[in-house]
């Protein structure tokens, strides 16, 4: 069931850093939320860019440093849905690299579960528990982050601000979601299937090191990601509710 696991989460990160990195960029100084998310920006165009490369599809524009956005066209992938799935993909995995590469850099600041979600059958009862079960692993990796984090510890804070800005930057652009979503559900079906077949792709270490490690950075994401949309929706209304109590002068009677 990791796999069913892995799907929801990455899906979940999917509508979460859509929600985020849109109430920013709306309501927010788009210069100062753009400056902040650069670095993300530049992996997660540059991963589009690669994988186009891969599928040899035409890369017709790449800006990267433009003063106004950053962005990626590119033609039609010779192979429909396949390759506009993974190359809509390719930001999600290039950031969660790149939150993994910073964390070994740093020591791993923050030690976190790797334990997979316990086997459940494969029933409509057994996917509730799926999602219970990936809930309370957010809920989990939220607490011993918070737990461990030390705001006098450089490492901390620069591994937070890295977290913020690489999950933000998962956000895909809105005519890739439908892509993702219905991708990530088949491949996890494929691997489901294949496991029922007695083909254990997680009996080699390399492909159960890659699954516990994408577990782990799903979770974390998740997390950050919800405590983000969070605090953007309370600041949203307490901006609202001051401009609805005092953005308006009494009229002279």
């Amino acid at each position: 069931m990791i796999y069913f696991s892995l799907a929801i989460g990455l899906i979940m990160i999917i509508f979460l850093s859509y929600a985020t990195c849109g109430l920013w960029i709306k309501h927010a100084s788009t210069k100062m939320i753009q400056g902040f998310l650069l670095p993300g920006a530049i992996v997660h165009e540059l991963s589009h860019a690669l994988l186009c490369l891969v599928t040899g599809t035409t890369i017709k524009e790449l800006n990267l440093f433009t003063s106004n956005t950053t962005g990626i066209k590119y033609d039609k992938p010779k192979i429909p849905f396949l390759f506009d799935f993974i190359i809509a993909a390719a930001p999600l995995f290039g950031c969660a690299f790149f939150i993994f590469f910073i964390s070994k850099i740093l020591s791993n600041p923050v030690h976190l579960s790797s334990t997979f979600p316990q086997e459940i059958h494969f029933t409509l009862k057994g996917l509730f528990d799926l999602i219970r079960h990936l809930l309370d692993a957010v809920w989990v990796t939220f607490n011993t982050f918070r737990n461990q984090f030390r705001i006098t510890d450089m490492r901390h804070i620069f591994f937070l601000v890295a977290l913020i800005i690489f999950t933000v930057s998962m956000s895909p652009h809105k005519q890739d979601i439908k892509h993702l979503v219905l991708g990530f559900g088949i491949i996890s079906a494929i691997l489901f299937f294949l496991e029922k077949l007695g083909i254990h792709l997680l009996q080699y270490r390399w492909w159960n090191y890659c699954i516990k490690e994408l577990w782990v950075i799903t979770t974390l994401a998740i997390s950050v990601l919800a405590t983000l949309l969070f605090i953007t929706l309370i600041f949203m209304g307490m901006i609202k509710g001051y401009r609805l109590t005092f953005g308006h002068k009494s009229s002279p009677k």
